[in-house]
């Protein structure tokens, strides 16, 4: 397999390049504005006062005083011939000869400058206009003088052409514009960025445990927040670091105690005969498996929730949702002696994530039972669902010995059981469930229970999380 070729350094994203084909840019636009701007003029001046007609009131001073039709002859064929060869100079003018007739008072062409065109009819003593002469468009302006009147028309030429000359002639300004503009510009994105570079080597120089801040943060106030956001990133990234070793030294910790059951559990129905001993020492070796088995089922899923799992939102029905959970934990509520009950609407369908609901509220429920519920404890698990404002609201309250108020603080904390407790768990639930509704956008809170005992935790969402 043959490595790839590298592409070369100026190929790929850049922030001078990119800069300096905005300079292009802006340059191009320059030019266009530049030339829309000098032909308007072009137009408007040609329209109000073109050059043809101050041609023509100047010949009308000298003709005035020329009653000789010889003379005022000579004096067009002259002017005609002198205009035509500047015009030769002139490459855009090349091939286009202005043409000067001269008409007595009467309108009879007394000399052409092009024997090929016919006279023109003019209208009035003096005035400019375009017009059509043999099928071309002409500037034209005319003035009498005394027995005369002059004629000096320019042939118009084509948009095309005209905007092609402007352009090449704006096009030298901008470009001897251009580096004037663009090496300043250039020095000051490089310097500009050297910061930023600085920035980058000081990240890259560091290995994949370093998450300290940043030090020396650079002065510019736009790559300073850059560093900031960076840093804050670092904080969280600590964060989450000492929260998996939390989690790893509180797992350690409670699988010790069932695996060391297990253990001992095992050695002793290894040496044991046949009797209660044994049967006793089987029994407690199930409950320790099972205990084993519930802890890293809770950190399996504590572990995903953390991860920020993706919602998968779909239309299902709250109320077969929570009558399931329900019927799930019925007979274990039925060896408790405990009357479980669910207060809803008949059906309630909304956008939901099933299995972080599940999650939820079955590790909710499963609290009230074990600690609030059974002999000499509460009777009663009530679970309600309703709506308030754009809320889902769901209560699951017990009326058993509740929850000291100074230990309230600590109900969601992880691996955390009151030392007032009366059966043993993970101590993962109530946080389960906690970050659970946290990805549905809600909350869980704790509150009284029912008949003012107990204690009971509220879920809400708002209805159109997903």
């Amino acid at each position: 397999m043959t490595a790839p070729a590298l592409r070369p350094r100026w190929w790929g994203p850049s922030l001078t390049r990119r800069t300096l084909l905005a300079l292009l840019a802006a340059m191009a636009l320059v030019w266009l504005v530049l030339l829309a701007q000098e032909a308007r003029n072009h137009y408007a001046a040609m329209d109000g006062n073109p050059g043809v007609r101050q041609l023509a009131q100047g010949l009308a001073v000298p003709l005035k005083a020329m009653p000789d039709v010889v003379e005022a002859r000579a004096l067009v064929r002259g002017m005609a011939q002198a205009l035509n060869a500047m015009r030769t100079d002139v490459a855009l003018l090349q091939g286009d000869t202005v043409v000067l007739q001269l008409q007595d008072a009467q309108g009879r062409l007394v000399h052409s400058s092009a024997a090929e065109l016919p006279g023109v009819a003019l209208a009035g003593p003096s005035g400019h206009a375009p017009m059509e002469i043999a099928g071309r468009i002409y500037w034209a302006a005319w003035e009498s003088a005394g027995a005369w009147r002059v004629l000096v028309a320019e042939p118009r030429l084509s948009d095309a052409r005209l905007l092609g000359f402007m352009g090449e002639d704006l096009a030298m300004s901008v470009l001897l514009a251009l580096p004037l503009v663009g090496l300043p510009l250039w020095l000051a994105v490089r310097t500009g960025l050297r910061p930023l570079e600085r920035l980058g080597a000081q990240i890259a120089a560091r290995s994949a445990q370093d998450l300290r801040p940043l030090q020396n943060l650079p002065a510019e106030r736009e790559l300073r927040g850059l560093a900031q956001a960076f840093d804050a990133l670092l904080g969280r990234l600590r964060g989450h670091l000492a929260r998996e070793k939390a989690l790893v030294h509180d797992a350690a910790h409670e699988l010790r105690t069932p695996m060391a059951v297990i253990a001992a559990q095992a050695h002793v129905l290894l040496q044991a005969p046949e009797g209660p001993v044994r049967a006793q020492a089987a029994d407690a070796l199930v409950q320790a498996l099972q205990r084993a088995a519930h802890l890293s089922e809770q950190l399996l899923t504590l572990a995903a929730l953390e991860e920020s799992p993706s919602l998968r939102a779909g239309p299902l029905d709250l109320v077969a949702l929570l009558q399931d959970c329900v019927v799930q934990r019925s007979p274990w509520a039925d060896g408790l002696g405990v009357e479980l009950s669910l207060e809803a609407p008949e059906r309630w369908v909304l956008p939901l994530d099933r299995q972080l609901l599940w999650s939820a509220l079955g590790n909710v429920l499963d609290n009230a039972l074990r600690h609030g519920c059974g002999p000499g404890a509460g009777r009663e698990v009530l679970v309600r669902a309703t709506q308030e404002g754009a809320e889902v609201v769901v209560w699951i309250a017990d009326d058993g010995p509740g929850i000291g108020v100074d230990e309230q603080a600590q109900v969601f904390e992880r691996f955390w059981r009151s030392p007032r407790a009366r059966s043993s768990g993970s101590g993962l639930g109530l946080t389960i469930a906690q970050q659970a509704v946290a990805h549905l956008g809600g909350s869980v809170t704790l509150g009284p229970g029912l008949h003012g005992r107990g204690v009971g935790f509220t879920l809400r969402w708002p209805m159109s999380f997903g």
